[in-house]
């Protein structure tokens, strides 16, 4: 029988995508290595890097060395978390509400408060080739068409356009433009695409879910923390639907921590390297029925 080709599914999750690098080291020192690549908003990123470079050490070297960078510095990602801005004094609370008001105005004349040429200058300091295959390992990254909702798989082309367009967080960056299709995040219909791992001809998925879990909110005192926290209570069941699809699930646990804690990047690792650590077990006896049916029914019996 045909060995089972390996598919790994990347899921969004913004800065904490960087726990990705952690699952993938750990897999390289255990010997796994997927066949498939797929990803979805940073998972898109980490990915792309992984397929080039064929290393986690490599991929942490190169994406930290993006964050680090002036043109990711312009992007203002550490100006969104406003969970935890701290302050209480009453002109901390003022020039707080004058920033809210400002970023709404924004949004109701821009397609996003961050300019696609900003954009495309931090990708590019880590995505210089257009690699979308090497060394035995298929890249898949998924977007989604803001106009009728389709998944759109990209396995060629600007490879630097096609993450661009995986991580176009709705209403913080713009959509992206290619062949005609409006197209932003593609965590907004396949958070991990674990269904593209499928398609692209895997035989074992194991996705990585890096994305929260609905978290209690205290004050839902306001129609836009109403209609907020509703948004994430769909996406979260709709996300745990899909999930159900991968072989193995690894589903890691951050509670609290902003998408745009990019500060905390290499903390990030570790927690996904503890995470397959945890998981190490049931990754492995999974992947042994799958690869020797017939003797993982046997050694299941006794």
């Amino acid at each position: 029988m045909a060995k089972p080709r390996f598919g790994l599914a990347l899921g969004g999750g913004g800065a904490r995508g960087f726990a990705h690098i952690g699952v993938l080291k750990r897999l390289e020192e255990e010997g796994y290595k997927p066949e498939f690549v797929t990803g979805a908003s940073m998972g898109s990123l980490v990915g792309a890097v992984y397929t080039r470079t064929g290393s986690a050490d490599a991929t942490w070297e190169i994406l930290d060395g993006m964050v680090s960078s002036e043109a990711f510095g312009k992007l203002g990602l550490h100006l969104i978390n406003v969970n935890k801005r701290g302050g209480t004094s009453f002109w901390h609370q003022v020039s707080l509400a004058l920033h809210d008001r400002i970023v709404i105005n924004l949004a109701q004349t821009k397609k996003g408060l961050v300019s696609l040429e900003r954009i495309e200058a931090a990708v590019k300091v880590a995505i210089t080739e257009d690699i979308w295959s090497n060394d035995g390992m298929q890249l898949g990254i998924v977007a989604t068409d803001l106009y009728n909702g389709e998944d759109v798989y990209f396995t060629e082309g600007s490879l630097a356009q096609a993450v661009m367009a995986s991580i176009a967080i709705p209403g913080f960056l713009p959509p992206v433009e290619i062949d005609g299709r409006v197209l932003v995040d593609g965590g907004v219909s396949q958070q991990i695409p674990i269904r593209m791992a499928r398609e692209m001809g895997a035989d074992f998925v194991f996705g990585v879910d890096v994305g929260q879990d609905v978290e209690p909110v205290t004050e839902l005192d306001n129609a836009m923390a109403i209609m907020s926290q509703s948004e994430n209570i769909r996406s979260c069941h709709y996300r745990d639907m899909l999930n159900r699809e991968a072989d193995v699930l690894l589903d890691m646990e951050m509670p609290g921590v902003h998408w745009s804690a990019y500060d905390q990047r290499a903390e990030f690792v570790r927690i996904g390297k503890e995470s397959f650590n945890k998981l190490q077990v049931t990754f492995e006896q999974a992947w042994y029925q799958r690869e020797h049916p017939l003797m993982g029914r046997i050694k299941n019996l006794f």
